[in-house]
């Protein structure tokens, strides 16, 4: 695989916007997950947070200790933001990492021929996350607990062997200047090669801070163990942007069918609609009358369609 470049800085690793895939891939595969400069724009950004302030005003406390009592979210953010769901969902950027290491390709007999299928990934969970002055940090975690993933420990990635090892990837963007003072995600580099059996819990002491300017994106596999900063200041808001995504077979962390009300999802073109889940996951996931979803959101498009073989 290519190298990652030698000039990043050391801790969790940055790369241009422009940066070639095969090395934003290598730093994922090497680091389990990389910063992306610039990746969406502060216009676009800015957009998305006037957009979503009302949401984050109307959040209630958390009952628990995963948010703090200072955290503020918004949720259901494709319903939310159009801005949001264009320029950051549909980041082709991000959009091709997740391409590259969520599609999930198997071949199987039909009577006595060979196909192959192919399930992409579609949308898991879309948050608007601000941590408020005083808030404590997250405990470390893995994401990918939500879709009980077990991982065996190895000590590099193999891409024969990894391909189909992980299934959620999500993506953090600044929507503010990202400090370690004012919550920024604290990160194990590396801890995506990890086993799930390890006898000792992950430490503080082993995370860097992932620190950004406005519109930086934070790419890194649901395995990785982080977890949302302290907020030591005493008057910032460090407001972040999480979106992520999941294999194709797998159930949704956020219910995207029932977060985003029908005629949301009817206003937004069909790429977008197909990644909220109104698409087959290949060969024969989620059907509605034995056919592709999409008819059932856009009943127009039926024409003479009808159910056939996968």
């Amino acid at each position: 695989m290519a190298e990652p470049s030698s000039t990043s800085r050391k801790g969790v690793q940055c790369v241009p916007k422009g940066a070639p895939l095969s090395e934003i891939l290598a730093h994922m595969k090497r680091d389990g997950g990389v910063i992306i400069k610039n990746l969406i724009s502060e216009e676009d950004v800015d957009k998305t947070n006037d957009e979503i302030k009302e949401r984050l005003a109307q959040d209630v406390e958390w009952d628990g200790v995963f948010f703090p009592k200072e955290t503020r979210r918004a949720n259901s953010m494709i319903a939310v933001s159009p801005t949001y769901t264009k320029t950051q969902l549909m980041n082709p950027v991000f959009q091709a990492i997740c391409a590259h290491f969520l599609s999930t390709r198997h071949w199987y007999w039909w009577g006595e021929q060979r196909k192959e299928s192919v399930s992409k990934p579609y949308v898991s969970s879309c948050t608007a996350m601000e941590i408020g002055p005083g808030a404590k940090a997250q405990p470390l975690h893995r994401d990918s607990f939500v879709n009980h993933l077990w991982l065996p420990e190895i000590t590099e990635w193999d891409d024969e062997r990894d391909q189909n090892r992980e299934t959620e990837i999500g993506m953090m963007v600044a929507g503010c200047k990202v400090t370690k003072e004012n919550g920024g995600t604290a990160f194990i580099p590396g801890s995506h090669l990890w086993g799930t059996d390890r006898e000792t819990p992950p430490r503080v002491q082993d995370t860097i801070s992932v620190e950004m300017e406005k519109g930086d994106a934070f790419i890194q596999f649901a395995s990785t163990y982080h977890g949302g900063g302290s907020n030591t200041t005493a008057d910032q808001k460090r407001l972040c942007y999480a979106t992520f995504m999941v294999r194709g077979y797998l159930r949704q962390e956020e219910n995207q069918f029932l977060a985003v009300p029908k005629e949301v999802a009817r206003q937004y073109d069909r790429p977008i609609q197909e990644m909220i889940g109104y698409s087959l996951s290949d060969p024969a996931c989620g059907y509605v009358e034995q056919l592709d979803p999409i008819y059932a959101l856009r009943p127009e498009l039926l024409g003479e369609v009808r159910p056939k073989d996968w």
